[in-house]
């Protein structure tokens, strides 16, 4: 049927209104009615098997009443534009009929074909609207209640209103269950700047996508995340905050940035290895050279120039071996091996230290934590490094350190954490870089190898640190 053309039920145990109406309505050009004549309630009944337009529905209909046929229609209808005709006015009935959801109320007599046409149009065009926001609605509800990420619904102060599943999921805060003190989702904000850019949009009721922000989930960690603020449409004194966790992405572009570098770093140690070992070889067969050929009288005028020259020259050769073997991607004796026994004998390893200092050690390793195949001394190896240097960090009367495994997405985790002196985030960048070491004595070599040793095993290997709180190394490798 054209969109122009409409279909009518006229419900009335009066023919001779059907006929009046009927005719009445040829006279309304806007839209083109077709009306359907049911006598009775049971009738009308019979005819719901087909869907109609609009209803018109005489409010006295033999022993039922025109609001029993409404509520009929409405129970398979939900948004059926209804409307309520009636022999005489009366405010009762016109409030009986709006309140069981009848588009409009009309006394017979009282109205022309325009008045009844518009009428009829109307409803319609507020029942296909209502259904539009109703399914619209539904829609919202559906990504509400389903969406993975985190969805909030505050006021203009931030006070938690509404929230989705994924939220209670992802938060260990439920506003629902907070012994009825208030949640406002700007305490959650980590940083003051970013409490105050959320404080600005929500008073200036403007809509703000993707700022990143750091977010407490809980009370002991923190995540990096995408926030959108955009404001409800249908109150402008309501907000809908959606929360996107960008740790996960964070960590894959770190421990990508890592993997190139660390291949950059040996790509340049075996240039330097190839421009360098040929002549510095050159210059150490020289130097041998000049002390079987040199007369005796001029070795003793140049005292000890020619044996400081063979010296630095081993010395430069052996950093140049020492920088290929760390950045290098060295050949493994896997075998398959307990994690959780091998960073129980790592910290045996380093046992002694601990205790020198009274460091106060913990251990939480997880039972789900399995095998790996791993080359189990290099591993170790790796372990023992990073476990030193979180010994060496802690240079106060209050040390912790602590080791920590788990299972998470088929990767076994290793946490080792300490509450020393912490690193700067210029220091932090260059962590990995050889020979680079803050400490008066160490070659800087030794968390390269053990990048080399994790990134070998085709795991990562990242660091969290700030100055005066501690550091985490976070290691991954394989579960078997």
């Amino acid at each position: 049927m054209a969109e122009n053309n409409k279909r009518v039920l006229y419900v009335d145990d009066d023919a001779d209104d059907f006929l009046l109406v009927k005719t009445m309505l040829r006279g309304y050009t806007a839209m083109q009615l077709e009306l359907t004549h049911a006598r009775s309630f049971e009738d009308a009944k019979s005819k719901l098997d087909k869907m109609y337009d609009a209803y018109l529905v005489d409010y006295r209909l033999g022993s039922q009443s025109g609001l029993e046929v409404l509520e009929m229609i409405k129970s398979r209808q939900k948004h059926a534009p209804v409307i309520i005709l009636t022999g005489m006015e009366n405010g009762t009935v016109d409030n009986q009929a709006m309140e069981s959801g009848a588009s409009d109320y009309l006394v017979k007599g009282a109205f022309d074909a325009q008045m009844l046409g518009r009428t009829i149009r109307y409803a319609i065009r507020d029942a296909e609207l209502h259904e539009s926001l109703d399914l619209a609605g539904k829609k919202f509800k559906s990504i509400f209640e389903r969406a993975a990420d985190p969805i909030i619904l505050v006021d203009q102060d931030s006070l938690i209103i509404d929230f989705n599943p994924s939220f209670l999921q992802k938060f260990e805060y439920n506003p629902k269950k907070s012994n009825g003190q208030s949640l406002y989702f700007i305490d959650l904000l980590v940083e003051k700047e970013d409490k105050l850019f959320l404080k600005n949009i929500l008073s200036s009721n403007a809509d703000v996508l993707d700022f990143e922000a750091k977010i407490k989930i809980n009370p002991e960690q923190n995540i990096v995340a995408l926030i959108s603020v955009v404001m409800n449409e249908t109150n402008d004194d309501l907000f809908q905050i959606m929360v996107k966790d960008l740790t996960e992405l964070k960590i894959k572009d770190e421990e990508l940035y890592n993997l190139r570098r660390f291949s950059s770093t040996g790509r340049i140690a075996r240039i330097l290895a190839h421009e360098v070992k040929n002549p510095l070889t050159t210059i150490l067969l020289s130097a041998e050279q000049l002390c079987y050929e040199l007369p005796s009288e001029i070795k003793d005028e140049s005292g000890d120039l020619i044996e400081s020259i063979k010296k630095n020259c081993t010395r430069i050769n052996q950093l140049i071996t020492e920088l290929l073997e760390s950045t290098r991607f060295t050949e493994l004796q896997s075998e398959i091996y307990p994690l959780n026994k091998i960073l129980d004998e790592a910290v045996q390893l380093v046992k002694e230290r601990i205790e020198l200092k009274k460091i106060k050690l913990v251990t939480q390793l997880s039972d789900e934590v399995g095998d790996v195949s791993v080359d189990v001394e290099k591993v170790k190896i790796a372990f023992v490094n990073i476990l030193v240097n979180a010994v060496e960090a802690i240079d106060h009367d209050f040390g912790m350190l602590r080791v920590k495994s788990t299972v998470k997405n088929n990767k076994c985790q290793v946490e080792i954490s300490d509450n020393g002196s912490g690193i700067s985030q210029e220091k932090l960048d260059r962590l990995f870089e050889p020979f680079y070491t803050s400490k008066p004595t160490g070659s800087g070599l030794g968390l390269t190898n053990t990048q080399n040793i994790i990134f070998s095993h085709g795991g990562t290997v990242r660091v969290q640190s700030k100055e005066g709180m501690g550091t985490t190394f976070y290691i991954a490798l394989d579960c078997i």
